[in-house]
């Protein structure tokens, strides 16, 4: 090989080495202004992001005087990392319309939501006080608490309706000492058709009982489902009969009756309340 070959060979070795070089400098260099851009783009989407929620919260915000408890769960899912809601009251262990609404919030809401079942079968609306009972809510710790009247119980331990109103008025005082910060709905349960005209001593049945529960809660202008009523309308509206979504006691749910109070509770999720009484 000749002396001019030789040199050539070796500066061709030098300008591959070089455009090697070169070529992985500048891949380097555009990795980096990509990865500075990509920050940059993060940086601006989560700046973004945050004036997206702040802009959310005060919307919720300057609505809280009308607005559904829907929008408010969705208001609170905004500021907590979970929300907590919790039924209870006079409930029965096992309450599907209870699993089928609890599915419904979480889609709705579409964030980190706990639910509780605190059911207190049978309770009246004294033996929820007699039994601190609002110690085991608190430990839930919920932003929204769905409590079910007892109108059924208190008919049963055949109080007068002054006192049941008192009783419904004290709980709601407890509960809210202990969960200042929670918005409480009161829910009417479903209606019955071998309790209605069951007269106790006092010749009231049930339903009295249900609606001095629900006039308290309409005169201290808390929040009610009164689920109960809106059952019976639609039922009527639809010429359906009662029995035919009570099981033969004449008192629990059947499938049908399910659907339908799902249904209302539904369309009560969805109504504008002034939920100022919240957090």
């Amino acid at each position: 090989m000749s002396k001019k070959s030789g040199f050539i060979i070796f500066f061709l070795i030098i300008l591959a080495v070089g455009v090697v070089f070169f070529g992985i400098n500048y891949s380097k260099k555009q990795q980096e202004q990509l990865m500075s851009v990509a920050e940059e783009t993060d940086q601006k989407e989560e700046v973004m992001t945050k004036e997206d929620v702040s802009a959310q919260v005060a919307g919720y915000e300057e609505s809280r005087g009308e607005l559904s408890v829907i929008d408010y769960l969705k208001y609170v899912s905004l500021l907590k990392d979970e929300v907590s809601i919790s039924f209870y009251g006079d409930l029965a262990q096992e309450e599907q319309w209870i699993s089928e609404i609890d599915t419904y919030i979480k889609n709705q809401v579409g964030s980190t939501i706990k639910v509780n079942r605190l059911p207190y079968t049978d309770y009246n609306s004294y033996q929820l006080i007699s039994e601190n009972k609002v110690t085991d809510l608190a430990k839930t710790n919920p932003d929204v608490v769905f409590f079910q009247l007892m109108p059924y119980a208190d008919h049963e331990l055949d109080i007068a309706l002054a006192d049941s109103s008192d009783y419904l008025a004290e709980n709601y005082a407890i509960i809210k000492k202990s969960l200042p910060e929670a918005l409480i709905i009161f829910v009417s349960p479903n209606p019955s058709s071998s309790e209605k005209g069951n007269n106790n001593s006092r010749t009231l049945d049930y339903t009295s009982y249900l609606n001095e529960m629900v006039s308290t809660v309409e005169s201290n202008e808390w929040i009610g489902f009164n689920i109960h009523n809106s059952y019976l309308e639609k039922l009527e509206a639809d010429g359906v009969s009662l029995e035919s979504t009570l099981t033969q006691d004449g008192k629990s749910l059947n499938s049908e009756g399910t659907a339908v109070y799902r249904s209302l509770f539904e369309e009560a999720l969805n109504k504008k309340r002034d939920t100022t009484s919240g957090m």
